[in-house]
């Protein structure tokens, strides 16, 4: 089949002209191109995921003459199939439409799902998000910018409201180390010498990591192996805040300005919006139960923010908060529960308390974490959706 065979097929389908629908096959791909060209994941729920991989610049090797020649640093596109689409190749394609009756949400990715058998989730208790209508849970699912308005970031935080965030906190301390005149070293692969992991871990702090930090005491770590770090370096790089050269980090003009008190309000919205909606977290947190998919649940995290502003005000363990917050996925309706709580708490909740928007506490009986959101969430992030039914009962 290609793409004509495509285009056929859905003027066939949709009794559209072949002009409209080659526009429309067109559009589909153009999309996941430009986005995959911002190293955006684009996630299609049941058919796969596609991503951006990055290789870095290597020595090859001439076939003919057996000499060494540099090898620039590429990016490639990759895909990994989801559960439907692996069944389909063993069992054939059912059409997405056919599963869904009755009253319908919408995932963030558009993709039209039933309302959830409340019996699949723990304690037979309904997601929030079902209190959605179709539109705003289609708007959560965008990246928050000016033309949506759907989820805000405040851009204009104090002083006081970014020390409470450690990713904010410790972004400022990477930012001035990189501005001394004893610069940060590159080692290899672009990471931070195993000098410098050092020298940082002793200039930073992040919540919950106080018995790590004791077990890494005295030992030198190479930066991946420092998790929070290294997401940490990779979002401010990216954030085009600070630049790697072929020895050493340097700041970029607009990581230069951030330093600056007066331009610091922002900086908690820049770097939220590069970790959630620009980056896998899933291949810089821990945790994550082999088989699984990494991306999961970071691509629905718009209505995830949402749902955890209504129900967040209350301690409420991981499970409960996975049930009332999580989009399902294929893949993790059949997997085992924890396995779901587990990535819950390793992709949304432990970042969202690096970025200072959620605390936990460990309850005494029975041994587990408790989590709510902090006062800077709610001044830090505001939504502007409708619901399907506002004298919906509550959870």
């Amino acid at each position: 089949m290609n793409k004509s065979d495509i285009v056929g097929r859905v003027a066939g389908r949709m009794g559209l002209g072949k002009s409209a629908a080659e526009s429309a096959v067109d559009t589909v791909l153009g999309a996941i191109a430009e986005a995959l060209a911002r190293e955006e994941a684009v996630r299609i729920a049941g058919f796969g995921t596609f991503s951006t991989r990055r290789r870095s610049a290597r020595a090859g090797r001439n076939p003919r003459t057996g000499e060494r020649v540099p090898v620039a640093a590429s990016k490639s596109p990759s895909f990994k199939a989801g559960k439907r689409l692996r069944d389909a190749v063993n069992t054939g394609w059912t059409p997405p439409a056919a599963e869904h009756d009755g009253e319908a949400g919408r995932r963030a990715d558009g993709e039209a799902v039933g309302r959830l058998d409340v019996s699949d989730w723990p304690g037979g208790v309904e997601p929030v998000w079902t209190l959605l209508d179709a539109e705003s849970a289609g708007a959560l699912g965008a990246e928050p910018l000016a033309d949506n308005g759907a989820v805000r970031l405040a851009g204009d935080l104090s002083e006081e409201e970014l020390a409470g965030s450690a990713f904010a906190r410790n972004a400022l301390v990477l930012l001035g180390e990189a501005d001394r005149w004893d610069p940060l070293w590159t080692g290899t692969h672009g990471n931070l010498k195993m000098t410098e992991v050092t020298r940082l871990r002793a200039l930073m702090s992040w919540p919950g990591m106080e018995a790590t930090e004791q077990l890494r005491a005295g030992k030198t770590y190479r930066e991946q192996a420092v998790g929070e770090l290294h997401l940490l370096r990779q979002v401010v790089e990216r954030a085009g805040l600070l630049s790697a050269s072929a020895l050493w980090f340097e700041l970029t003009p607009r990581g230069r300005a951030m330093l600056e008190p007066g331009a610091r309000g922002a900086l908690q919205a820049l770097l939220f919006r590069q970790a959630f909606w620009h980056m896998d977290l899933s291949t810089y947190v821990s945790g994550r139960p082999r088989g699984l998919p990494g991306w999961w649940p970071q691509g629905d995290i718009g209505i995830v923010l949402w749902s955890l502003s209504e129900v967040g005000d209350e301690w409420r363990n991981t499970h409960t908060l996975t049930t009332l917050c999580a989009v399902p996925d294929d893949d993790i309706a059949t997997a085992r529960w924890p396995a779901a709580a587990t990535m819950f708490a390793r992709h949304i909740l432990d970042p969202l308390r690096w970025f200072g928007l959620v605390e936990c506490s460990l309850a005494e009986l029975p041994r587990e974490l408790l989590w709510r959101k902090t006062a800077l969430f709610d001044r830090f992030l505001s939504f502007d959706v409708r619901l399907v039914d506002r004298g919906a009962a509550g959870h």
